[in-house]
């Protein structure tokens, strides 16, 4: 699903139906040449009313779920260049030194998210296109169709550019091969999203049903955007319409299929794949819909206890005191039943794992007892060992092993019980929160914070401490890295940090703010000085295999890649600075118009 061609990723997604229909016809009827009336399945029937258009929004739902789920996922390239940690490995498409590895023409892991978003995008603008020539009952009914393809559009599009700035916006059905498209700015595309989002959340239903989209996503999006477009009052205001509104609620007691076991907790109830959904959870306001045995699983799972869990079973890394092998993967063990499969392609820092937990007393995000998984939890199951069942002592393993196999885990969103693979589980299948509601508070807190309104601001950060049974923090301690770091404690696994990290990194140039400036954002930004300045992997002199862990400022952004500007030979799609290609940049679109 490459946009190297773009002119393939305007194909509308009709096309499908006509090549069901035509193999239909071959396979019933050796008469399949004589003149017939249209199919039924032709673009002009299948977008004529409500029932096919609501049917063209379905893969667009299923769509959303790609960010969260494979091994590595799209989220965790985010993480990757995030003060949140570092490639394990520099397979399948991963960096360790972005100062050599990531390239208009390498390390294609970093287009999987720029692949993934584009035929949505299509899909969307499909419905867009064709929502005047279908037949409906009433403006409320195709205003809510519409406003969900908006929804989606703007979702995509809102990763887009702050994963890769400036980009082309595609505002239409495009139905013939178009290989003159030019970059519009981000500001110019934000300012889209945010009139399409005020449109969908208007025209949005409030009551949907799990997976389909309601006027809450659209607002808790549109106050995304809302900050990114500097409209403070207007975040806090279409936060507030969210937390006020009486739908909505943090969860703050023992609920769902474990309820009764006083071994967990509620925020263990609250990551648990059987509640996300659940009718009496209050708190998820848009969850990706993945369930084993449904029609169109994700056939790999989440992989969630294969990537974002160590390398415990390693041969060579992990031994006893006798220098025999410490653990083994055996299928059925108790321990890889209870940790998983896992392989360390994702390694979390000491940021995401120690630094923010200072000073946090009981915090439940950090209940080592159940919800975060200390390196002690590790036992030697290897019968032959002398120690066996006694925790890995890692004074006796291979010290060069630290970025794989020695790190902690969060149990409470990792764990997945793995249908596919029960002996030997990487993470099954599982609904995600996409946007819950404690995150709402953290956008509105942040809204205050750039207001200078520091009491509000610590007032909404304390509603989610509160509930975690963290200390409560006063107005003083209010920063935008304080936020960034409650982010960090309350969305780790859930929000793409890299995303938002971007979008606050170009606040602060916007704004002039703490010696930042939009003048020299590639060589001096704040996305660069946290996550090297936060993070203990990069430019720190660090190597893992045959690559030191390095990063630059232009990093901030990732390439375009070459073949997409290659293919688009008759515009200019615009690549970033720092990367091979920006020399031949041409000023970015400010307007969009009805025909791009």
């Amino acid at each position: 699903m490459l946009i190297y061609k773009l002119y393939n990723l305007m194909k509308p997604i009709y096309i499908i139906f006509a090549f069901t229909s035509f193999f239909a016809l071959i396979a019933c009827d050796k008469n399949w040449l004589d003149p017939k009336p249209l199919s039924i399945n032709t673009p002009e029937n299948i977008f004529a009313n409500a029932d096919g258009l609501e049917a063209a929004l379905v893969p667009l739902r299923k769509n959303i779920r790609t960010n969260f789920y494979g091994a590595p996922s799209n989220l965790a390239f985010e993480y990757m260049t995030s003060e949140f940690g570092v490639a394990g490995e520099s397979k399948s498409g991963m960096a360790q030194n972005f100062d050599i590895g990531v390239s208009p023409t390498g390390m294609a892991g970093f287009f999987n998210n720029w692949n993934a978003a584009w035929g949505p995008i299509r899909d969307a603008n499909t419905i867009i296109s064709r929502i005047d020539a279908a037949t409906w009952s009433s403006d409320e009914e195709k205003n809510a169709i519409l406003g969900e393809a908006y929804f989606h559009r703007a979702f995509w599009y809102y990763l887009l550019v702050h994963q890769y700035g400036d980009v082309p916006f595609i505002n239409k059905e495009h139905t013939a091969p178009k290989i003159d498209f030019y970059s519009h700015s981000r500001t110019a595309i934000l300012r889209k999203l945010q009139a399409d989002l005020e449109f969908a959340a208007a025209h949005l239903p409030a009551n949907v049903t799990p997976g389909k989209i309601s006027s809450a996503a659209a607002l808790h999006l549109l106050t995304k955007v809302y900050l990114a477009n500097h409209e403070f009052d207007k975040a806090i205001q279409s936060a507030s319409s969210i937390i006020d509104g009486g739908k909505y609620a943090l969860m703050t007691s023992r609920f769902g299929a474990v309820a009764s076991d006083t071994r967990f907790n509620v925020l263990w109830d609250l990551h648990q794949r059987e509640n996300k959904s659940l009718q009496n959870n209050t708190e998820g306001i848009l969850v990706a819909q993945d369930k084993f045995g449904f029609p169109n699983a994700e056939t790999g799972g989440t992989q969630t206890m294969r990537l974002y869990t160590p390398w415990w079973s390693h041969a060579l890394w992990l031994k006893d005191p006798d220098g025999k092998r410490a653990c083994l993967d055996a299928p059925g063990d108790a321990q890889i039943l209870r940790i998983g499969r896992g392989v360390g392609m994702f390694r979390p820092g000491n940021y995401i794992n120690y630094t923010i937990w200072a000073n946090c007393g009981d915090d439940l995000r950090h209940d080592t007892d159940t919800n975060w998984m200390p390196v002690t939890k590790i036992l030697i199951n290897n019968p032959a060992s002398a120690y066996y069942g006694q925790p890995v002592d890692f004074r006796y393993s291979n010290p060069t092993d630290s970025i794989r196999a020695i790190f902690p885990w969060p149990q409470y969103k990792i764990y997945v019980e793995d249908e596919r693979r029960p002996l030997q589980p990487t993470g099954g299948n599982s609904d995600w929160y996409v946007f819950r509601l404690a995150e709402t508070y953290l956008l509105r807190a942040e809204a205050y914070f750039w207001k200078g309104d520091l009491g509000l601001a610590a007032d909404d950060v304390n509603k989610v401490r509160h509930r975690a049974k963290a200390p409560l923090i006063d107005a003083g301690d209010v920063t935008i890295d304080y936020i960034l770091d409650e982010r960090a404690r309350e969305l780790y696994l859930e929000e793409p940090r890299k995303t938002e990290l971007t979008r606050i990194a170009l606040t602060l140039a916007e704004l002039n703010r703490n010696g930042y400036s939009l003048g020299n954002f590639y060589q001096k930004n704040y996305w660069y000085d946290r996550v090297v300045g936060v993070g203990q992997f990069y430019n720190k002199g660090i190597v893992w295999e045959t690559n030191e862990y390095r990063i630059s400022p232009y990093h901030v952004f990732w390439p375009i890649p070459k073949a997409a500007i290659d293919a688009n030979a008759q515009g200019r799609i615009n690549q970033n600075i720092g990367y091979e290609g920006a020399e031949s940049n041409v000023a970015p679109l400010e307007e969009i118009t009805d025909n791009q």
